[in-house]
């Protein structure tokens, strides 16, 4: 688990009153956090139901949208659960989807982001001293995720009873 002053490899969760469209009910994936130079991450439970053709013997890449910033860009990362010892393994490419620079062996848990999220300095800090943002450990479950689209709710549950009511309350109850 990161230290109070660096997430580098932290899981936000969305608080669930957050109402900004472009976090609400993520899960982000901190990939670097920096006091002096702000964070960077990438939502992890948005697939878009797209893949991009891989080249070069690669498979095709499920597409997720990794955030606001630079959506028109997309970058390729692999996360994958190790349980010896325990640990999540992380590594983005610098290339495009069809170049030779992604090796076999991170192949397994290789997405592509559309866009990422990112953080101005003591932005992150002060977000989460908010309390906008749980901070979790990584674990297989989120890492892994069989679906997406249910991670968020299945975190809240792990949270507490509040965070689970919370997390049931419809978007907009005042149209029911």
């Amino acid at each position: 688990m990161p230290t109070d002053s660096n997430f580098t490899g932290s899981i936000l969760v969305a608080h669930p009153v957050m109402g900004d469209p472009n976090f609400r009910r993520t899960l982000i994936f901190v990939s670097q956090h920096h006091a002096e130079e702000g964070a960077m991450g990438f939502v992890l439970n948005r697939p878009l139901g797209e893949t991009i053709a891989g080249a070069s013997g690669l498979p095709e890449i499920p597409v997720y949208y990794g955030g606001p910033v630079q959506p028109g860009n997309i970058l390729l990362a692999s996360l994958q659960w190790r349980e010896n010892p325990t640990l999540l393994a992380f590594r983005a490419f610098a290339g495009r989807a069809g170049d030779d620079t992604v090796e076999i062996e991170w192949l397994p848990g290789l997405r592509a982001f559309a866009g990422y999220s990112g953080w101005s300095p003591g932005q992150l800090e002060g977000e989460i001293a908010e309390k906008t943002w749980l901070v979790v450990p990584p674990s297989r479950d989120i890492i892994e995720m069989s679906r997406p689209t249910d991670i968020w709710k299945a975190t809240m549950r792990e949270s507490g009873p509040m965070f689970h009511l919370l997390s049931e309350a419809p978007d907009a109850p005042w149209k029911n």
